[in-house]
């Protein structure tokens, strides 16, 4: 009886199982299709080159820029005390003060963007985010199967 249970609750418990012991990874095809997968934490994150340089970021549907941390923004070659934080963003830990920036490139796989609106956030923040400015650049966004796709 307890082998039936085990291999019940192996069953029922195995996406977890097995994206904690091989984590998948995001996938990039020459097509313009990115394929993300959900975290154990329930988020989508992914590795985007900003500038030439590598960033992680975390998907957010929720917020409207591609917000930088500090520490992302001077990875890829903006000094965070030069900047001018003259805009204002809510977030779940309150209000911050955000810098507006262009930046040269973002590229996923075999897609790059120019020029591209972001914002530098004044306050502690873990991980950069990528907000809806950038998402809607995609023709598509889809979540199905515990997968976030972005087809071009």
């Amino acid at each position: 009886a307890l082998i039936f249970l085990g291999a019940i609750a192996a069953y029922g418990l195995w996406d977890d199982i097995s994206n904690t012991v091989m984590p998948r990874q995001t996938s990039y095809a020459d097509t313009g299709q990115t394929v993300v997968p959900r975290h154990a934490d329930g988020h989508y994150y992914l590795r985007a080159v900003v500038n030439e340089t590598p960033v992680d970021f975390v998907i957010d549907t929720g917020a409207t820029d591609m917000v930088l941390t500090r520490r992302d923004a001077e990875a890829i070659g903006l000094d965070p005390d030069t900047l001018i934080y003259s805009g204002r963003a809510m977030t779940a830990n309150g209000m911050v003060e955000t810098a507006a920036v262009r930046l040269d490139s973002v590229s996923l796989g075999s897609v790059t963007d120019t020029n591209l609106p972001a914002v530098v956030n004044g306050g502690e923040m873990s991980q950069s985010l990528l907000g809806m400015n950038y998402l809607q650049r995609w023709g598509s966004i889809e979540i199905s199967g515990g997968e976030l796709t972005l087809t071009r």
